[in-house]
């Protein structure tokens, strides 16, 4: 195997591939990066549960396939001294000779027959989306998947639903929901649950511009590809959450407020608590148009007023406060509009001007120090 390539994009698929290498696995060929030389170039990361393929451009002499320790490989080709880089098989294959400039590398190599291929699905079906729509998507929602502990799996996934023309992303962990849809035309239907780790780093891949990136799925693999690389996964498996039920069908109480200052507020009130299980921020939304904030908690307390527009009753519930921020800080819409039917009941927020995401965030129960 021989080729010469340039040493930027042999860095731009070594990062993207890198992203379904396992940081800890007790398969040794798991920690390295597939090299395969043919008519082009593929760099393969794969973890048995997520795979990229990358393909590069470069000036093929000999074609060939190995295996090489992901860390050491890209620790190397991101300090080579020149723009241009020569890969080399050496040994029967046993090393690979890495040159660039007056840098000469010699690293061990591992054989291919025990890696595992990452199988690609029939594009002949597929679903096109910008990525900037996609980026803002995952941005929006993936936040609110439980984490990988969570022993409910489909938990630990992005539902992702296409039905009546509308692509929705939903994820729920128990303490809140988030949702966020965008209009398609395309009356294909399909409901499935993606791992919230692909869809971050696919986030991390693309450019997020109005570039089309193309998906299809099955009942078990999803795999994003478009020109240059493919992202294929595993999907979590069951039936999702009717999450549509846990939107309550009328509110006593609605509040329009600037996102900014909220967001400011909440970041002050986190300043004096530690545990926020035990202290929760007291909300009260009053019929002088204001919310009044509270919390009296370890390390101190803190009384702050922020303007609103109230309508419907007066209402007093507590919030936790970072669950609360994640939902804040993923919308982009100047003015926020949070509604309620109970100090213990669903506290659901949307843009007073996008109505493309819906948030549920579950108050916590008011406590005094």
């Amino acid at each position: 195997m021989k080729l010469t390539c340039n040493r930027d994009n042999l860095i731009s698929g070594i990062n993207i591939v890198q992203k379904a290498v396992p940081s800890k696995t007790t398969t040794e060929i798991l920690q390295g990066i597939l090299i395969e030389v043919g008519e082009e170039v593929r760099l393969t990361g794969n973890d048995n549960e997520f795979g990229i393929v990358y393909e590069i451009p470069a000036i093929i002499e000999e074609i060939g396939s190995i295996v090489v320790n992901s860390k050491t490989f890209g620790d190397i080709v991101r300090k080579l001294p020149d723009i241009y880089v020569t890969l080399e098989t050496l040994n029967d294959s046993s090393m690979l000779s890495i040159t660039s400039g007056n840098a000469d590398y010699k690293i061990k190599t591992y054989s291919t027959e025990s890696y595992p291929p990452v199988a690609f699905l029939d594009t002949a079906v597929s679903y096109d989306i910008k990525e900037n729509t996609l980026v803002d998507l995952i941005r929006q929602t993936a936040f609110a998947a439980a984490p990988q502990e969570e022993k409910r799996a489909i938990l630990r996934g992005v539902f992702m639903e296409q039905k009546n023309g509308e692509l929705s992303f939903v994820a729920i962990d128990g303490f809140r929901l988030a949702k966020k849809a965008v209009s398609v035309d395309d009356t294909r239907e399909f409901g499935i649950v993606v791992p919230t780790k692909i869809l971050n780093e696919l986030s991390k891949s693309v450019k997020g511009d109005d570039s089309v990136i193309h998906f299809c799925c099955n009942d078990n693999q999803i795999m994003f590809f478009c020109d240059t690389f493919r992202m294929v996964s595993k999907l979590y498996k069951g039936e999702y959450i009717d999450y549509r039920k846990m939107f309550p069908n009328e509110y006593k109480t609605t509040c329009v407020v600037n996102n900014k200052a909220l967001i400011a507020s909440f970041e002050r009130s986190s300043l004096v608590i530690v545990d926020e299980r035990k202290y929760p921020l007291t909300i009260k939304m009053t019929s002088d148009d204001s919310i009044m904030l509270h919390v009296n908690a370890e390390n101190g307390t803190l009384k702050e007023k922020i303007n609103a527009e109230i309508t419907g009753d007066e209402i007093e519930f507590g919030m936790y406060i970072r669950v609360m921020l994640d939902c804040l800080k993923a919308i982009e819409d100047e003015n926020i509009i949070i509604s309620l039917t109970h100090p213990l009941g669903p506290c659901v927020i949307t843009g007073a001007e996008d109505k493309t995401f819906r948030y549920i965030v579950m108050p916590g129960k008011i406590t005094s120090k």
